[in-house]
């Protein structure tokens, strides 16, 4: 498990396993400072050492979380096995509502992990993203257009050029041929 370590204004030096689904949202996208406070002593409140943090924590101490978790989430999410997919749906274009809808990446986990709300919510960050890229990949798998826009991404973001179909091109035969 990876253990994310933070330097209180108190001088208190915490270590705290990965925060969950709900923690994540509320620290780094709370809705109000309410739900900030609330995510903030929730994670915290999980350290290793076992201090109790509930009344001593400051908003300073809770702005430096939020910098230094979104940091250290950044560069763990920056690995492949976490990232879903970078495809673009036709049908929320054709059907688009004029709402935005903010839990459709969990509605995607739920369904494919066959989990409510509630226990996705209280998933670890990284088992999330894990089970978010792999239901994106079901999902789009299972019709051909979806196949199809799967291999686009997969086009997209490749940093290697294919070089056995760049080899098999008519730019390429006619160079090999002199023309």
């Amino acid at each position: 498990m990876r253990i994310f370590e933070i330097k209180l204004k108190s001088k208190q030096k915490l270590s705290i396993g990965e925060p969950t689904v709900r923690e994540c949202d509320g620290i780094i996208n709370p809705n109000n400072a309410e739900e900030l406070m609330s995510a903030a002593k929730s994670y915290l409140s999980r350290n290793n050492e076992g201090i109790n943090i509930s009344d001593g924590i400051q908003m300073s101490d809770i702005i430096a979380l939020q910098i230094l978790l979104t940091s250290w989430l950044r560069d763990i999410k920056g690995e492949e096995i976490y990232q879903a997919p970078p495809v673009q749906s036709t049908a929320q274009e054709e059907n688009a509502v004029p709402y935005k809808c903010t839990t459709t990446h969990i509605k995607a986990v739920a369904d494919y992990a066959v989990m409510s709300f509630t226990e996705v919510y209280k998933l670890p960050i990284t088992e999330f993203w894990k089970l978010f890229h792999d239901a994106v990949i079901w999902n789009y798998s299972r019709t051909e257009e979806g196949r199809d826009r799967l291999r686009e991404a997969k086009a997209m973001s490749s940093t290697e050029p294919d070089r056995e179909a760049l080899g098999n091109s008519s730019i390429v035969r006619s160079r090999r041929n002199g023309k």
